[in-house]
C-alpha cells in the first residue's frame, strides 16, 4: 500500500503524512465531529518539534468546510498585541477585513456579540500566555452551536479549562524511519549502504518530526564520509538544544519560506 502511495504522490505532498492519520482519526473523535448540538474547545500539547502545527493545520484542512466560517491564527505567541489578533479573528470569520476594536477589552465583548450564532472553526496556533485563551476564544459560549476551537501550546497549565485535552507524543520508531527516509533518499527505504547510518540519526532525534525534516534534508545528496562527520557532530551536541534552534528558527517563517528552508537544507552542508 505504502510503495503505491510513494509511486503516485510527489515528496512534497507526502512530507507530512507519516504518523498524521493516526493522530487525525482520534482527534476528529475527540471532536465529535458531525455532531452539532456541542461546542468543544481542544487542547494539544507537546514539546518543541513533535507537530502540533502540522497537526492543528490538517484538522483545519479537513474540517474547515463543515463550518459557516473558519479562521487559523499562527504562532500566536509572536503577536504581542492581542487586539491585532482580534481584528485578524473577526475579519476572518465575518470575512470583511476591518479593524474592527481598537483594546483587547473591547474585542473580548464584540468577539461573543458578533459571532454567538455562527457556527466557526477557530485554531488558535501555539499560545504560551493564558490571556490569548481569555481574550481570543474566551468561552465555547461565544461561539455559535456545534462550533470547535482547537488550540495547541507547550505549556499544559494553558489550556486547562478546554474540554478535550490530547497529549502530541514522538513519532514511533517506525514512523520516524518512515519520515526521515522521506527528506533523505526521497523514498520509502534508504539506500542499503547508509542503513546503519539512517538508524543512528533517527536514534539521535528521539521521534521529533522537525529534527527528522531537516537532518535529512541536510544528508540528502550527501556521501558516507559527510554522513559520520554528521553524526559524530550530533553526538556532541544535545538534541534538545538542537531542536529547539531549529524550531526557533522554522516556526518564525511563513509557510512557503518552511518549503524554503528544508530546500535549501538540501544543497547546504
Amino acid at each position: 500500500h505504502n510503495s503505491k502511495l510513494c509511486n503516485r504522490a510527489t515528496l512534497s505532498s507526502l512530507r507530512d503524512i507519516v504518523g498524521i492519520d493516526t493522530h487525525l482519526e482520534k482527534l476528529k473523535s475527540l471532536l465529535k465531529v458531525g455532531i452539532n448540538n456541542v461546542r468543544i474547545i481542544l487542547g494539544i500539547w507537546g514539546m518543541g518539534g513533535v507537530g502540533k502545527t502540522t497537526i492543528a493545520r490538517a484538522i483545519f484542512d479537513n474540517l474547515s468546510h463543515q463550518f459557516e466560517a473558519s479562521c487559523f491564527l499562527a504562532d500566536i505567541k509572536e503577536n504581542e498585541k492581542l487586539h491585532s489578533l482580534q481584528n485578524t479573528l473577526l475579519s476572518e470569520l465575518l470575512r470583511r477585513k476591518d479593524d474592527y476594536v481598537n483594546n483587547k477589552h473591547d474585542g473580548k465583548r464584540m468577539i461573543p456579540d458578533r459571532l454567538f450564532c455562527k457556527k466557526v472553526l477557530i485554531v488558535l496556533d501555539d499560545i504560551n500566555h493564558e490571556d490569548h485563551l481569555e481574550y481570543l476564544v474566551g468561552d465555547i459560549g461565544w461561539f455559535g452551536n456545534g462550533s470547535r476551537v482547537v488550540v495547541t501550546t507547550r505549556d499544559k497549565h494553558l489550556i486547562g479549562k478546554c474540554n478535550v485535552i490530547y497529549e502530541m507524543t514522538a513519532l514511533l520508531d517506525y514512523e520516524s524511519m518512515q519520515l526521515f527516509n522521506q527528506y533523505a533518499f526521497g523514498k520509502e527505504c534508504p539506500d542499503e549502504h547508509f542503513k546503519e547510518l539512517s538508524l543512528e540519526v533517527v536514534n539521535y532525534a528521539k521521534g521529533l518530526p522537525l529534527a527528522l525534516k531537516v537532518w535529512g534534508s541536510l544528508l540528502r545528496n550527501l556521501g558516507l564520509t559527510e554522513w559520520k562527520s554528521a553524526i559524530e557532530h550530533m553526538k556532541i551536541n544535545s538534541n534538545s538544544e538542537i531542536v529547539e534552534k531549529l524550531k526557533i528558527s522554522y516556526d518564525g517563517l511563513e509557510p512557503i519560506q518552511q518549503e524554503m528552508f528544508l530546500d535549501i537544507a538540501c544543497i547546504c552542508e
